[in-house]
């Protein structure tokens, strides 16, 4: 008579070590994403992958607007190099495709400053470099409208605007926004900007430009 236990059995499994090849390609990766990580204004940074940066961004936004109970959008999804623009697209809560452009605000300068030690020397921001910023920003994502691939877009064309420059604080935003009115996006339905982490708020602030 054959008996069968259920019992599972407590050998230990055989651990599976990394190999020389493996070791190899997660250090080449790893010093990858280090030199290419510029260290300021970062928190949005995926320093290997800037598809996947522009997705995040995206991500953040949609979990800010969902917070506010503003129109949100979902399954986001990358269309890749070669496919852009956009460089995203997603649903809308109509259901309706939504392109989607992701574009940062940072001063290049002070990342320069950053790799050569200076770590505090930022970026300063007033009102009028920050508006003729997000200007040329905007308006050089509306000029690529015609060149929409994967249409028709039922949702619009949305420009996403995203910063972690330090003294870009949520207040001092606000305040250079106020009153003022982006002009000449006719093929804009919708912008936003969005700012890094507040812990104050517990997401990320946006602020609707378009």
């Amino acid at each position: 008579m054959t008996i069968v236990s259920n019992k599972k059995s407590t050998k230990p499994k055989e651990a599976k070590w990394m190999s020389p090849e493996d070791e190899y390609a997660i250090a080449k990766a790893m010093r990858a994403a280090r030199d290419k990580s510029r260290g300021y204004a970062g928190f949005f940074e995926w320093s290997t992958d800037r598809d996947l940066e522009e997705q995040g961004v995206a991500g953040h936004l949609a979990a800010a607007l969902d917070a506010k109970g503003a129109p949100s959008f979902s399954e986001i999804a990358i269309r890749g190099r070669g496919n852009d623009p956009p460089d995203l697209e997603a649903i809308d809560v109509n259901g309706k495709r939504v392109a989607i452009e992701v574009t940062e605000l940072v001063d290049g300068k002070s990342i320069q400053a950053f790799k050569m030690g200076r770590h505090y020397d930022w970026a300063e921001w007033d009102r009028v470099k920050f508006l003729e910023s997000i200007t040329h920003l905007l308006k050089e994502k509306n000029s690529r409208f015609p060149k929409l691939k994967g249409g028709p877009y039922d949702g619009g064309y949305v420009i996403v605007v995203f910063t972690d420059e330090p003294e870009l604080q949520r207040s001092k935003v606000e305040s250079y926004l106020a009153s003022h009115t982006f002009q000449g996006l006719t093929s804009v339905h919708r912008a936003i900007l969005l700012l890094s982490y507040d812990p104050s708020i517990g997401q990320c602030p946006y602020f609707e430009l378009v």
